[in-house]
C-alpha cells in the first residue's frame, strides 16, 4: 500500500457533533472516525466541523430512521436457494442452511435480534436477501474452518445483520448508493459503525459486532470505516467481507453488469492477501464445486 493511502486512511479525529450539508441532511454523525480524505472532502464543499480527541460519540438512537414497530412476519432461509449456489457443493450449503433456521428460531425468541430480523425482513427486499445469502456463505466457509461452535453462532448472527446499519441511514443514500455524491458516500461508509454499535449497546459478544464494524476493512488496509488490516480485523469480518463480495457482485440488484459466480470467484482470487484473507480465500474457493 502506497503512503498516499495510508495518510488518506490514518484517523486525526473523531466528529464532536453531527455534520450536515446546506440543506439540513446528515452527512456524518458525532463520533464518526475522520481520515485527512474526510476532511478534506468536507473543506471541498466548504462544510464546517469540529474534531476531538477521543471517541465521545454514541448514535444508537440518535437517528430516527430506524422503524420500532413491525407486523409477525418470517424470517427464514427459503426452501428454494439461491440459483447461483447451484456452483458450490450442495451438502455444504445446505448444511449452512439447515444450521441458519434452527439458529433464526433462537433468535426471534430473543426481544433485541428478533427486532433487529425484523426491521431487515421488512426493510428493502434486497438487503433481506443478501443477508441471507451471506450469511449461508458465511456458514459453509466457518465450518470448513472448523471454528468452535460459539464462533460459529457469532459470524452466523454478524454475517445476518452485518448490513443492519443501513437501516439507520436516510433512505435517499440508500437509494442513490450506484451514484452517491461525496457527503452521502461518507454517510454510507459509516454504516458498518452505526451497525456495531446498535449491537455492543446490548451487550452481544463481541464477535459479532466486530463482524458487523469491520466487514468492509481490507486485509491489506484501505478499508472503511477504520483502515485497519491484516490481524486486526476479526476473523469473523474475514469471512463476511468474501462472502458479501461475492453476493454482491453477482447480483443484478446491486449493479447492472452482475458477474456470473465463476468470474466472481475469479475476482475473490485476485483480491487475495489485498483486500481479503487468504485462507479465507482459499477455504471460499474449496467449496465451489469445479474450481475455474
Amino acid at each position: 500500500m502506497s503512503d498516499n493511502t495510508e495518510a488518506k486512511m490514518h484517523i486525526v479525529g473523531y466528529l464532536a457533533h453531527n455534520v450536515t450539508d446546506k440543506f439540513g441532511r446528515l452527512l456524518l454523525v458525532e463520533g464518526a472516525p475522520m481520515t485527512d480524505n474526510m476532511i478534506q472532502k468536507l473543506k471541498n464543499r466548504r462544510i464546517p466541523y469540529r474534531l476531538s480527541e477521543e471517541n465521545t460519540g454514541n448514535h444508537v438512537g440518535k437517528l430516527q430512521h430506524f422503524p420500532t414497530n413491525y407486523s409477525d412476519s418470517p424470517f427464514k432461509v427459503p426452501e428454494k436457494i439461491d440459483k447461483k449456489f447451484e456452483n458450490f457443493n450442495l451438502e455444504s450449503v445446505m448444511n449452512a442452511s439447515k444450521y441458519l433456521n434452527i439458529l433464526l428460531k433462537e433468535m426471534r425468541n430473543d426481544s433485541f435480534l428478533g427486532n433487529n430480523l425484523k426491521a431487515l425482513s421488512q426493510g428493502q427486499s434486497a438487503t433481506y436477501s443478501h443477508s441471507i445469502n451471506v450469511a449461508i456463505l458465511s456458514v459453509a466457509i466457518a465450518e470448513k474452518m472448523q471454528l468452535p461452535k460459539a464462533s460459529l453462532q457469532e459470524v452466523s448472527i454478524g454475517a445476518l445483520l452485518h448490513d443492519i446499519g443501513k437501516m439507520l441511514l436516510p433512505p435517499d443514500v440508500l437509494r442513490e448508493v450506484s451514484r452517491m455524491d461525496d457527503g452521502q458516500e461518507m454517510l454510507y461508509q459509516q454504516h458498518p459503525r452505526i451497525g456495531a454499535d446498535l449491537l455492543a449497546a446490548d451487550k452481544l459478544p463481541s464477535g459479532i459486532y466486530l463482524t458487523v464494524q469491520q466487514h468492509h476493512e481490507k486485509y491489506s488496509g484501505g478499508g472503511y470505516p477504520y483502515g485497519i488490516k491484516e490481524d486486526k480485523i476479526n476473523i469473523n469480518a474475514c469471512i463476511v467481507s468474501v462472502a458479501n463480495a461475492f453476493d454482491r457482485v453477482t447480483s443484478g440488484i446491486y449493479q447492472r453488469n452482475c458477474l456470473t459466480p465463476t468470474e466472481a470467484i475469479d475476482r475473490i482470487r485476485i483480491g487475495k492477501g489485498l483486500d481479503y484473507h487468504p485462507l479465507v480465500v482459499d477455504l471460499f474457493v474449496s467449496l465451489f464445486k469445479r474450481a475455474p
